[in-house]
């Protein structure tokens, strides 16, 4: 039961991280005006300084954690 329930929410976290690059990607082609007041750490690392792409790579590590140390403590 565990196992499919970290497979849907692996493949749910990687289907919404490789849509927001490919959305990312697109809007950039379109817009390179967007952001007229974006800093230089966010022109220079457009993906890395993302606080959205934080959040996708910081919440499931975090749940995968919680999960365990819940499952440790009701066993």
């Amino acid at each position: 039961m565990y196992t499919l329930l970290f497979i849907l929410g692996a493949a749910a976290v990687v289907y919404l991280l490789v849509g927001s690059i490919v959305l990312f990607r697109k809007q950039q082609r379109e817009n390179s005006t967007l952001d007229k007041g974006a800093s230089m750490t966010t022109v220079k690392h457009p993906i890395a300084a993302n606080p959205i792409f934080i959040l996708y790579l910081t919440l499931p590590l975090l749940a995968v954690v919680l999960a365990i140390i819940w499952i440790a403590v009701t066993q």
